[in-house]
């Protein structure tokens, strides 16, 4: 078991490792208010050879060096979740909408609507999902969703989705059976493929917001989840480079999302001119690396 460090021996321990320290006082707040865990992730990219134990910092290196993208992250996660807010509550309504219209407001509740699928473990998703919409039912507080239940009332699908966390809605498209409302939120969206890639497409989007909501790095990261990326994607963006697992790639697809919904490319516009401020940054975030 590890014992834990002090700040300050938390700062010879990287100063021993080569780390150039200007403003030790700097760094010991730094260290209080950002957790050492946290911004190690945020070291490897200047260290000899993490991926086997070699910790030392290559020469020359600054704690500004890593400090830098790791501000820069701050903001690109700002710019995200802006995007994937006004992604999820779009998907939310349209999901909503389209399902009532085409196969009435309760059918959401029954596993019948859901395609029987099962995981690597055997467990029948749709099951799965049910329970997982029943719970944040019970668990919901909002007043619409207290009075269907003192009612003894079945609640609507516009009014469910509102309760639910986006994975959960992510999981309801992923495995829904009403080909036809799927087909139409999709395209709702610009989004031309087939089902199984238009609903990963939206789960990565769920992964990506997740990411950002738990403040996670993004520089150098390699998505467990990474979004496919449509031909109308490519052609869209023909000169957004990305390497395959990086946040740029799961960025290329939020950006033609959003255009889609607000009909206009200033969110695109926004994020690329921010990347293309910061050249060193966004080649991290084009770049993932793989150090466990």
């Amino acid at each position: 078991m590890k014992p834990p460090k002090t700040v300050d021996e938390m700062i010879e321990l990287m100063e021993s490792r080569g780390l150039v320290i200007d403003d030790r006082e700097r760094m010991r707040q730094i260290l209080f208010d950002s957790n050492y865990y946290r911004l190690s992730g945020y070291f490897r990219a200047f260290q000899n050879d993490p991926a086997h134990g070699d910790n030392d910092f290559r020469s020359g290196t600054t704690a500004a060096d890593f400090l830098e993208p790791y501000q820069l992250d701050v903001e690109l996660r700002s710019l995200i979740l802006r995007g994937t807010g006004l992604l999820e509550l779009t998907v939310r309504s349209r999901f909503a909408y389209l399902i009532s219209v085409d196969g009435g407001a309760y059918s959401y509740m029954d596993a019948e609507s859901y395609e029987p699928a099962t995981n690597r473990k055997g467990v029948e998703l749709r099951s799965s999902l049910v329970s997982n919409i029943r719970k944040w039912l019970d668990l919901s507080s909002e007043v619409c969703i207290r009075h269907y239940r003192a009612a003894g009332e079945p609640v609507p699908i516009w009014a469910a989705v509102e309760t639910m966390p986006f994975d959960t809605v992510s999981r309801m498209l992923g495995l829904h059976s009403d080909t036809k409302a799927l087909r139409g939120v999709y395209r709702s969206l610009g989004v031309r493929t087939n089902l199984r890639s238009a609903s990963e497409i939206i789960h990565a989007m769920v992964y990506l917001r997740n990411l950002c909501s738990h403040h996670s790095r993004l520089w150098h990261r390699e998505m467990v989840i990474v979004s496919p990326v449509t031909k109308d994607m490519r052609r869209r963006f023909p000169d957004f480079a990305y390497e395959g697992k990086s946040v740029a790639q799961s960025l290329i697809a939020l950006m033609y999302l959003v255009d889609e919904i607000s009909g206009g490319d200033a969110y695109s516009s926004g994020v690329i001119s921010f990347l293309n401020g910061h050249a060193d940054y966004s080649a991290g975030l084009r770049h993932p690396l793989h150090w466990e």
